[in-house]
């Protein structure tokens, strides 16, 4: 890959990812209206439709941010990519943020080490591959996955294809939105925003999942059903 090239596919994945947003946004609205009128059989559909959007922006958020411009060198965005191959996505990010640490000032030292440190178990926790579930959904498997050589169900991916909500994927957006955040910083500006934002955004990250992790579907739907009760139309 040439400079060239990279600068087009960060242009495009740009492009991609605002597209994406506005996906989210309108299908969201559609399942706040479908949970208001207890359509469950909709909410279902529209919930799983939702799952590939966020597959999607998941895949075009982190080629983005490892395409940008001026950031990691071209052999480095090619080991990353052989990362994701080798082992998964999470590695990829793992590795995306230890090769960014090298451009940061005092890399070398405890605040260097912290920060690879602390990205990694975040990462862990919370980065998800999205190729795994996309890939489900896209080839049938609506309700029940199959393993890789499809000769049996995957009893785990099925799992999780059951346990989709919105609340779900809420905080699985917020979470990968606030890593992107921070490893953009560490790519664009490794001694300047990341330096300043860094713990700012980090306090945000957690006190968002923490606010998050006591939501459910049922507390989300009665506030929706407040919100609807004083809407202006209903005075």
């Amino acid at each position: 890959m040439q400079e060239v090239q990279r600068v087009e596919i960060f242009r495009a994945q740009t492009k991609n990812v605002q597209e994406l947003e506005r996906s989210w946004t309108h299908i969201n609205r559609q399942v706040n209206a479908l949970l208001l009128t207890k359509n469950s059989v909709a909410v279902h559909i529209h919930t799983k439709i939702l799952a590939l959007v966020y597959c999607a922006l998941a895949e075009a958020l982190f080629s983005k941010i490892l395409h940008t411009p001026k950031g990691l060198a071209l052999d480095e965005i090619q080991q990353v990519k052989q990362a994701i191959k080798a082992s998964g996505v999470k590695h990829g990010w793992i590795k995306c943020v230890e090769l960014a640490m090298h451009s940061v000032q005092g890399a070398k030292s405890n605040h260097g080490h912290n920060v690879k440190q602390r990205l990694e178990r975040l990462i862990d926790q919370f980065i998800f591959d999205p190729s795994l579930l996309r890939n489900k959904l896209a080839h049938g498997q609506w309700c029940t996955a199959l393993n890789r050589d499809n000769d049996a169900v995957n009893v785990g991916l099925t799992s999780e294809i059951a346990g989709l909500d919105v609340v779900v994927l809420y905080r699985r957006k917020s979470a990968l939105q606030q890593l992107a955040a921070i490893i953009e910083d560490i790519i664009e500006s490794p001694n300047k925003a990341h330096h300043r934002d860094y713990w700012g955004h980090l306090e945000r990250f957690e006190e968002e999942q923490q606010k998050m992790a006591a939501w459910s579907l049922d507390k989300k739907v009665k506030q929706l059903q407040e919100k609807a009760a004083y809407a202006p139309r209903n005075r």
